[in-house]
């Protein structure tokens, strides 16, 4: 639990930038209750376990609520390293349970990371300080190295180890 909310000082830190004084903004962003509740909901489960997932189901009604407002569907067994910024929430997100993602991941809204059949836990693996423009999508099993720069629309099914790529286009090829 602890970690998660070392990490949501991280992603609290990206979101405000150069200028601190934003946090009153930051605060009342729907993205900041996006993020804290996806935070929350990964604290509790590495702290409980399995049953959270049945404990959860009393809370589902407030989950929702907060889902509705924030457009952010980041599922709590994504595990998701420090320093998510997500640029336009409005768009709406979704990661996947199955996800293992870097530190510093920029997403720019209407972005998926999700999974096709056949994809098991921790098949899905973004390195640190990638970037997803809008719209992009990224389906596993996957592994994509660090500072990749998917483009917007851009549909990735194909691993891509080379540090700093650029992947765009339908299915997405390194440019």
């Amino acid at each position: 639990m602890f970690q998660q909310m070392k990490f949501f000082g991280q992603d609290v830190n990206r979101m405000l930038g150069r200028y601190k004084i934003r946090i009153i903004h930051v605060w009342l962003s729907s993205l900041f209750w996006g993020i804290l509740l996806y935070r929350v909901e990964r604290g509790m489960y590495l702290l409980i376990g399995k049953p959270y997932q049945y404990i959860r189901i009393l809370f589902v009604p407030v989950i929702n609520l907060i889902l509705a407002y924030s457009n952010c569907d980041i599922h709590y067994k994504a595990d998701i390293k420090g320093g998510i910024l997500i640029l336009h929430n409005a768009l709406g997100v979704v990661i996947s349970g199955l996800a293992q993602i870097g530190s510093n991941i920029t997403l720019a809204g209407g972005n998926v990371i999700g999974a096709r059949p056949g994809t098991l836990s921790g098949d899905i693996i973004i390195g640190d300080d990638c970037i997803m423009g809008a719209n992009a999508v990224i389906l596993g099993p996957i592994k994509l190295a660090n500072r990749i720069n998917v483009g917007a629309m851009a549909c990735v099914v194909n691993d891509c180890e080379s540090a700093g790529a650029t992947l765009v286009g339908v299915p997405a090829k390194m440019i």
